[in-house]
């Protein structure tokens, strides 16, 4: 949404309607999620990337990613 709120990205559906008639859970970002994100190391700079990292190692969960700057961390994540 970012993206698009800068006219980099246009978006023509309801992303959050399509996820969850995918069956997928939408995950709340918590405060117990901000604390593991205030420890962790800059090996990644991208914010949101941060987030998302803290979030799976708070709640133990595992990440898929093909960036490689995920590996830095002790997060788990899905190998193929």
């Amino acid at each position: 949404m970012i993206k698009s709120s800068i006219e980099k990205l246009t978006i023509n559906i309801d992303p959050i309607a399509i996820a969850k008639e995918s069956g997928f859970n939408l995950l709340d970002y918590n405060a117990d999620d901000t604390c593991v994100l205030k420890d962790l190391p800059f090996h990644h700079k991208d914010p949101f990337d941060r987030m998302l990292i803290s979030q799976a190692i708070n709640r133990k969960y595992k990440i898929m990613t093909a960036d490689n700057k995920f590996n830095d961390y002790d997060c788990q994540l899905f190998k193929n």
